[in-house]
C-alpha cells in the first residue's frame, strides 16, 4: 500500500512516520530502533524451523544453540524465542531492527524483510494482528 501524507493517525509520535523511499535518513532511524522479542516473533514466525540459522547471525553462542536443538522438550517456536530473547538481552550486541533485517536478507527471505518494513511503516496494525494471533509460548 502507498502511505499519503496526511492520512496518517493525528496520535503518531514524531518518530512514527511513514517510510518513503526518497527519505533515507527517516528509513535508517527506524532501522536503528531496538525490536522487542514478541514484535519480531509476530514477523518471523514462518521461519521457527531456521531459528538455529537465525541465532547464527545473530550471534548467539553455538554452545547454547547446541542445547536448544539437545532440548526434545522444546519446539521450534520455543527456540526462536530463546534465540530472540538472548540476543536482545545480550547488552554486548547491536540489537536493532537492521540486525534483523541483514539476518534475514542472509536467509534469503526477502519477503520477510518486506514485512518488517511494513512494520516499522505501521507498528500498530501490526500489532493488533499479532495480539489476534497469539502463537507465543510462555517466556522463558
Amino acid at each position: 500500500g502507498q502511505s499519503k501524507p496526511g492520512t496518517s493517525s493525528d496520535v503518531q509520535s514524531q518518530h512514527d512516520t511513514p517510510l518513503e523511499k526518497s527519505d533515507s535518513i527517516s528509513y535508517a532511524n527506524l532501522l536503528d530502533k531496538p525490536p522487542e522479542t514478541n514484535d519480531i516473533l509476530g514477523l518471523v514466525k514462518d521461519i521457527s524451523a531456521l531459528w538455529n540459522e537465525l541465532g547464527s547471525e545473530l550471534c548467539v553462542p553455538l554452545n547454547d544453540r547446541n542445547t536448544l536443538r539437545n532440548d526434545r522438550t522444546l519446539s521450534d517456536n520455543d527456540r526462536l524465542e530463546y534465540v530472540l530473547n538472548s540476543w536482545i538481552g545480550n547488552e554486548t550486541k547491536e540489537v536493532k531492527w537492521k540486525v534483523i533485517v541483514d539476518a534475514l536478507k542472509v536467509l534469503k527471505r526477502k519477503d520477510l524483510v518486506r514485512q518488517v518494513i511494513m512494520y516499522l511503516e505501521k507498528p500498530e496494525t501490526y500489532r493488533k494482528y499479532i495480539s489476534m494471533h497469539d502463537f507465543f509460548p510462555c517466556p522463558i
